[in-house]
């Protein structure tokens, strides 16, 4: 049998390679997000991704999640670590991805 433990550190990467595929190639969000400057982008990334770790994070310290972090300085490192990887991750999944110009020539979100 196959024995899958959701970490929170696993669940941040996982969503923060999510979050690149979903603003690169989900039409409508595509459209807006592709149109703003690269610096608006990354800070958007970032916040993204930083919401996504402090809702694990206190979700596990209110008792929500069992993961394992303390809730305590030792743990906010921890979850410092967790999202420079995350947003490392996240950039290289949208260096990777990307769509090229002729993808998103002919995205029109009314077409989907």
């Amino acid at each position: 049998m196959f024995n899958l433990s959701i970490t929170p550190d696993l669940l941040s990467y996982v969503l923060a390679g999510l979050c690149a595929i979903l603003f690169d190639w989900f039409p409508v969000l595509s459209s807006w997000y592709g149109a703003l400057s690269q610096l608006k982008k990354r800070q958007i990334m970032a916040t993204v991704l930083l919401v996504i770790i402090l809702t694990i994070y206190l979700g596990s310290c209110t008792g929500i999640f069992s993961t394992g972090l303390t809730c305590d300085k030792a743990g906010f490192a921890v979850l410092f670590q967790i999202y420079l990887v995350a947003i490392g991750i996240n950039q290289g999944v949208h260096l990777l991805t990307k769509p090229g110009k002729e993808e998103k020539v002919n995205i029109n979100p009314r077409d989907v």
